[in-house]
């Protein structure tokens, strides 16, 4: 059968919204970030059970509360009993989705084991979390432009810009309910998008102008526009 890894990532973020998790994908790295009740879980997907799929799962144990392997149900069915018993042995817990299916089916088989977690890592990924509006990364993707909690603000304060021309930091915090952080963001400027056009004062770069019209960014900067 063909289908891509990133095929499986709406089953599964529709099944773990059900579940009350709260789901997006690509999160510094993790394919699919669960938050509920303070805890950030983990999943990771891969189209075959791998060495890999294994490495990248329990190193994402050390920043979550627990961590998921996501396969497809065929592949699981062919080694049931062996699949389960290593991944039981490392605290991982196992769903499988349906490509076999055209309903894709999603089920869990073992649930990881739930541990606390309060390092520096896990408090990093809540915060990239917590920062990101919408869900516009697809889980498992590679080799592609990814969504983050510091593109989102930058692109709230360049939709800022476009309306007012040119503008001082505390004005877009204090006016345009932009991040508190807009002056170390403006000044930073890690995608380019801005220019500063005098003391403490900033406009849109031809960059930022063309980030704008980006396709992948385009319910982002409409949203911003329109609630600007």
């Amino acid at each position: 059968m063909d289908f891509k890894e990133t095929d499986m990532y709406q089953p599964l973020k529709a099944h773990f919204q059900g579940l009350g998790f709260d789901v997006k994908g690509e999160v510094k790295g993790l394919d699919i970030a669960l938050v509920r009740d303070g805890q950030i879980w983990g999943v990771e997907m891969k189209k075959g059970f791998t060495v890999t799929l294994l490495y990248q799962a329990l190193s994402r144990q050390k920043a979550t509360n627990a961590v998921f392997v996501a396969i497809p149900r065929h592949v699981f069915m062919g080694r049931r009993g062996h699949i389960l018993h290593i991944l039981e042995s490392l605290s991982l817990g196992l769903v499988t989705v349906a490509m076999d299916s055209p309903a894709l089916l999603v089920d869990v088989h073992l649930m990881p084991n739930v541990k606390g977690r309060n390092t520096k890592a896990s408090k990093s990924l809540l915060a990239e979390f917590a920062g990101r509006n919408f869900d516009d990364n697809v889980g498992g993707s590679s080799g592609r432009k990814l969504l983050t909690a510091s593109k989102e603000r930058s692109l709230q304060i360049a939709c800022a810009l476009e309306k007012l021309g040119q503008a001082a930091p505390s004005v877009l915090v204090s006016d345009f309910g932009c991040n508190a952080h807009a002056g170390q963001i403006l000044y930073q400027n890690a995608y380019g998008w801005f220019v500063r056009v005098s003391k403490g004062v900033y406009a849109l770069s031809e960059e930022g102008k063309a980030a704008l019209d980006d396709p992948m960014f385009a319910r982002i900067v409409e949203f911003y526009r329109e609630t600007l």
